[in-house]
């Protein structure tokens, strides 16, 4: 017992001192105003399957700088009304130094799991998502050839709570959290938690739009560099319905992010 004492001691006083007269980095907090818009479709061709296409804009310094435009599409089967399974392919085009000339590509394709409900009071929204990233690293406006890989994944939980029951006004609420994992994933196993608070508004049988305030706290992969972004949103949802038996329900609790 005694030898187990003295060799437990010494381990914790190996990784204590493990950083001395090492300096470590300082934490580094970025903060940026922001406007994102996208549009958000569903489009059911047949009652178990829906093609899904989202296309998102999102600028810096509010409306003045670039910061990345985004497209994914992909197909979605419906296990019941509110059990609903999809993949895809997204493509990403990152301008992180306001350079026109100097994007930074990410293919991406998901997998995702989403449930939803309509209670009396509430539309409720819980989705998972799994993401294998493939980014062609750029520096100084050159492509480096070294193209990284990264997995993630995704845990969405979004309310919405009508004004008026079956009113076409809601109140919604939202958090995101995003956590990277994989070999190449050293100093920021968090990726990003995306907090959102808005209102939602039906504008016709086929569109929706929300307009909201979404905080986006990420850390990058250096570990000791986050931003911090006050964003903006002004996303539109679009339903249309290809099917021949339109009297089947089609109404579904959507909630549209990168």
């Amino acid at each position: 017992m005694k030898s187990f004492v003295i060799g437990v001691t010494l381990v914790l006083f190996l990784v204590s001192h493990s950083s001395y007269g090492q300096e470590l980095p300082e934490k580094v907090v970025n903060k940026n105003a922001q406007f994102w818009i996208s549009t958000n479709n569903v489009f059911r061709i047949a009652d178990r399957w829906a093609i899904l296409n989202d296309i998102h804009i999102r600028r810096n310094n509010f409306l003045a700088d670039p910061n990345f435009y985004f497209l994914r599409v992909g197909g979605q089967y419906y296990l019941n009304a509110n059990l609903r399974l999809a993949t895809g392919y997204a493509h990403l085009w990152l301008t992180p130094t306001g350079d026109w000339d100097s994007f930074q590509n990410e293919n991406r394709i998901y997998q995702q799991l989403s449930i939803s409900r309509r209670y009396e009071k509430m539309n409720a929204l819980f989705r998972i998502r799994l993401e294998q990233r493939f980014f062609n690293n750029v520096q100084d406006g050159q492509s480096l050839k070294d193209d990284s890989f990264v997995n993630r994944i995704r845990f969405l939980v979004s309310a919405g709570f009508p004004f008026k029951q079956g009113g076409p006004t809601e109140f919604i609420l939202a958090n995101e959290t995003h956590l990277n994992f994989g070999k190449d994933v050293i100093f920021n196993t968090f990726n990003q938690n995306r907090s959102t608070i808005g209102i939602k508004h039906k504008l016709s049988k086929n569109w929706k739009v929300d307009c909201g305030y979404m905080m986006v706290y990420q850390q990058l992969a250096a570990g000791n560099i986050y931003n911090l972004n006050h964003t903006l949103r002004l996303f539109f949802y679009g339903s249309f319905d290809f099917r021949k038996n339109k009297n089947l329900p089609f109404n579904e609790v959507m909630h549209g992010e990168e």
